[in-house]
């Protein structure tokens, strides 16, 4: 490998897994097999990535009995992990089963990880049973304090939450973030270089910004919705692909968000009608 891929920070993060006890399936889809298929996934693909989040709603109803579920199928990965909480998952539930949790100094599931020149801040945002959960004064200071470290090492921060903070302008917004303007103050006030946020929690793929700083959310594991934007009437649509999960991929200065579908309908052209796509040359960074 060349000394630029060596410095190329490769991060994987996959959200609503919604995982159930074995043998339940809910809406129609079984869950657990769609997340084997997502670590099959990046062990084919993405074997070199630095580090996997799954950015909460790991299980659907907070059973005991699905954590174990999840952390039997994600031991097929060697690769890091970290584990984030969702509105699904009941902390104190996943804390007497966890192992190796993520914890600060408050016991909430987060933590934060320094990868090539990169801090990568993992949020907990969940209150088990609450749909629009937020941030309280302890889990802000420790956030505050978090970025003031990485910009004093002049870090790059990716900020990983489950709730999409940035409204959608979406029924969804009803239970995104909960007072997103006190986490917008603590990001301003650190003047820290805050160059990707990451969201799970709202089930589709947007891109944009919030507060200024690159917004974007992920489908997931489970179902996706298609927009249903403000002036739509009716029923919102609900699909069983693609699910999907992030590569984010950052040198300090290019930072890109790639949606990787592991479970899509879609079918694959003939590749002989793309000759020049066999073995294609990559921009030279060195």
């Amino acid at each position: 490998m060349s000394s630029y891929t060596d410095d190329l920070l490769k991060l994987i993060v996959m959200s609503d897994i919604h995982l159930l006890p074995k043998g339940e399936v809910k809406r129609g889809l079984d869950t657990a097999p769609r997340f084997k298929l997502a670590i099959e996934n990046v062990n084919e693909l993405h074997a070199d990535a630095d580090l996997v989040v799954f950015a909460g709603d790991i299980t659907d109803k907070a059973d005991a009995d699905a954590y174990a579920v999840f952390d039997e199928i994600r031991a097929a990965s060697d690769l890091p992990q970290r584990v984030m909480m969702g509105n699904h998952d009941d902390r104190n539930v996943y804390l007497q089963h966890a192992r190796d949790p993520m914890l600060d100094q408050n016991q909430f599931v987060q933590g934060y990880e320094d990868i090539k020149g990169h801090r990568i801040i993992m949020l907990d945002s969940s209150e088990p049973g609450v749909l629009r959960s937020g941030l309280c004064a302890k889990r802000l200071a420790w956030t505050a304090e978090c970025l003031t470290e990485a910009k004093a090492q002049d870090l790059k921060i990716i900020l990983l939450l489950h709730h999409n903070p940035s409204a959608l302008q979406m029924p969804v917004d009803t239970y995104r973030l909960a007072e997103p303007e006190k986490l917008l103050k603590v990001l301003h006030e650190s003047q820290a270089d805050i160059i990707q946020i990451l969201a799970g929690h709202c089930h589709i793929t947007t891109a944009g910004s919030w507060g200024g700083y690159p917004c974007a959310t992920i489908s997931g594991n489970q179902h996706r919705v298609e927009p249903y934007l403000r002036g739509r009437t009716g029923q919102q649509n609900c699909f069983e692909a693609p699910a999907q999960y992030a590569v984010i991929m950052s040198d300090r200065i290019n930072c890109a968000v790639h949606f990787q579908s592991y479970v899509d309908q879609s079918t694959i052209m003939d590749p002989k009608l793309f000759p020049y796509k066999i073995d294609q040359k990559f921009e030279v960074m060195d």
